[in-house]
């Protein structure tokens, strides 16, 4: 990048840095100006600044000019679509604790409003009569599979996660009354989207996708498609406001099945109380 260059200042003379440092004061000025008028400008000749143009790899100063047009471009697009972002550069410690709520809050609520009550319902009738309960993700979708497996597991349903298809289960339990949930971040995942086909074509199982706004695909192979709220984000922050929607999605279904079986869980949670001691470490239990 031309501008790191001249940031960079490597192997510049002592009047090479005085023209870097002028251009990257005044960069809205610079392409208008002659070799003459930067020459006088940095208190410097016109030769030094045609051998700094050529030592950025340009074959002379119109080049220069160009390339420097395209990178300010650059630049000011890369600040307008910075702008609204919520953690940049100059974020302290301070200023990410109170953010980062913030965004976990707009995940939630922006998933809430675009949730359609009807598809929840349709699945929770479903998912109450199930047997088993898969859900199949890759990457980071795969660690929110094995979290929402681990809490359907609390309520005796049986559940697995899954980063791939295992045909020779799937055949052998293919009596079982299965939801197979499907979780993409963005909801364009390629590999998720084959997954769903062969559970369509191969399976009797009863597909719910969770995903992201890019679904189009993915739709066309399941039974319902819950959309989770997605930034769009050019940092890597959509993967929080993904991330922490679909949880939310997943707690919802977790919590309808918790409140339909409640009265018997709550059984189960005392009988588990008996027993605690035998996991615990025997210090927490020991008076203060």
């Amino acid at each position: 990048m031309l501008l790191e260059k001249l940031k960079e200042e490597k192997d510049f003379t002592s009047h090479e840095r005085d023209v870097a440092r002028y251009i990257l004061n005044h960069l809205d000025a610079v392409p208008d100006m002659s070799t003459a008028e930067l020459a006088e400008a940095a208190f410097t000749s016109k030769a030094t600044v045609v051998r700094l143009t050529r030592k950025l790899g340009m074959k002379g100063y119109q080049e220069f000019k160009l390339k420097l047009v395209e990178e300010i471009g650059q630049k000011e697009r890369l600040g307008r679509l910075l702008a609204n972002e919520p953690i940049t550069g100059k974020s302290s410690c301070g200023d990410i604790i109170k953010t980062l709520p913030v965004l976990y809050d707009k995940a939630v609520t922006n998933t809430r409003l675009s949730l359609d009550k009807n598809v929840i319902n349709r699945i929770h009738n479903v998912l109450k009569k199930a047997e088993c309960i898969d859900i199949y993700g890759t990457g980071i979708s795969y660690i929110l599979a094995q979290s929402a497996a681990f809490k359907f597991g609390t309520l005796g349903v049986e559940s697995s996660a899954y980063e791939s298809i295992n045909a020779y289960y799937l055949a052998a339990r293919k009596n079982k009354r299965t939801v197979s949930f499907l979780i993409s971040l963005t909801g364009a995942n390629h590999s998720l989207i084959r997954m769903a086909r062969y559970l369509r074509e191969a399976t009797g199982n009863y597909l719910v996708g969770v995903a992201g706004p890019h679904n189009e695909a993915l739709r066309e192979w399941c039974d319902e498609v819950v959309e989770v709220a997605n930034r769009d984000s050019l940092l890597s922050l959509d993967v929080i406001t993904s991330f922490t929607g679909t949880t939310y999605v997943i707690d919802i279904f977790f919590a309808l099945l918790l409140a339909e079986r409640y009265e018997e869980h709550a059984r189960d949670s005392l009988e588990m109380l008996k027993h605690t001691h035998l996991i615990w470490d025997e210090a927490y239990h020991k008076p203060t």
